[in-house]
């Protein structure tokens, strides 16, 4: 569905996926104003986007719909996100239009030639590869170790992770995930998905089965 078609004036985006918060209203092809905090979601949210409707001179009631990261990120805080569009959509008798997208697949749109693989950090030890296929704005994940990750893709770009610590990336390898890189609701209305129910990007780790050995003099 088009930009047109959805028809939203004040589209509200909210991002914790990477180390500091970013909130801002997007237009077509730019943003009416971006605001980005170091701080911890639990505080940061509320107060970065009570300062980015100030300064517009916005008033909550004026959104008319929630673009959100569901991840990979911070677990804590793409929780508190969820919280925080709970409460605002409850605020507004369920009526905002809510959009779930991917990081991975947002900071594909913030580079200019995009590698065929984008790496972000998931849970202790596990890394999600984004592949980009067919030029779908929505790539493919996968989730491997995170040795085997590095190692067989390692011309990936990386977004940080929350510990500002990227497991000896290079930093040529990290991807400077800001906002304000996309073109607004173009690049947001490709990578999004029209949602009902708020969800973090969770899905499970691959399971291995425990190698058991056939002779017997092998078993514990």
């Amino acid at each position: 569905m088009g930009i047109k078609e959805q028809n939203l004036h004040y589209p509200l985006v909210i991002d914790v996926s990477t180390p500091f918060i970013q909130v801002g209203i997007a237009c077509d092809k730019n943003w009416h104003k971006l605001e980005s905090k170091h701080s911890n979601a639990l505080d940061g949210i509320f107060q970065t986007v009570s300062k980015l409707l100030t300064e517009l001179k916005l008033k909550f009631h004026e959104l008319d719909s929630v673009f959100f990261c569901s991840g990979p990120g911070s677990t804590l805080g793409l929780r508190l996100t969820l919280a925080f569009i709970k409460t605002l959509n409850w605020e507004f008798d369920q009526r905002l239009k809510l959009f779930s997208y991917n990081a991975l697949d947002l900071a594909n749109c913030m580079i200019t030639n995009p590698p065929s693989h984008i790496q972000a950090p998931f849970r202790m030890g596990w890394r999600v590869i984004r592949t980009g296929t067919n030029n779908n704005p929505i790539g493919e994940k996968e989730i491997l170790e995170s040795e085997i990750a590095l190692k067989r893709f390692p011309q990936s770009l990386h977004i940080q992770d929350q510990a500002n610590s990227s497991a000896n990336i290079p930093k040529d390898k990290i991807i400077d995930y800001r906002l304000e890189k996309i073109k607004g609701l173009e690049d947001l209305l490709l990578v999004s998905t029209q949602v009902k129910e708020l969800e973090i990007y969770n899905p499970k780790p691959p399971e291995f089965k425990k190698w058991e050995p056939k002779i017997k003099f092998l078993n514990p």
